[in-house]
């Protein structure tokens, strides 16, 4: 957890998502990383950084549930 931001949990996470390109024949691996916020009911938000969860915290409404 990095921080407890208004009743939510947050942490940098591995994006579940990851997947392998293939460039010339060699494999490379693009992983992206991904912030999740858990609230205690066991609610997740996911964001591409720490100001994002926030703002996502704080105006619902802005975002698709």
């Amino acid at each position: 957890m990095i921080e407890n931001y208004k009743g939510w949990d947050i942490a940098l996470t591995w994006n579940e998502k990851s997947f392998i390109k293939l460039n010339q024949g060699e494999k490379s691996f693009d992983i992206s990383q991904k912030w999740v916020g858990i609230d205690l009911m066991g609610h997740k938000i996911y964001g591409s950084s720490l100001k994002e969860i926030r703002h996502i915290i704080d105006y619902p409404n802005l975002y698709n549930n």
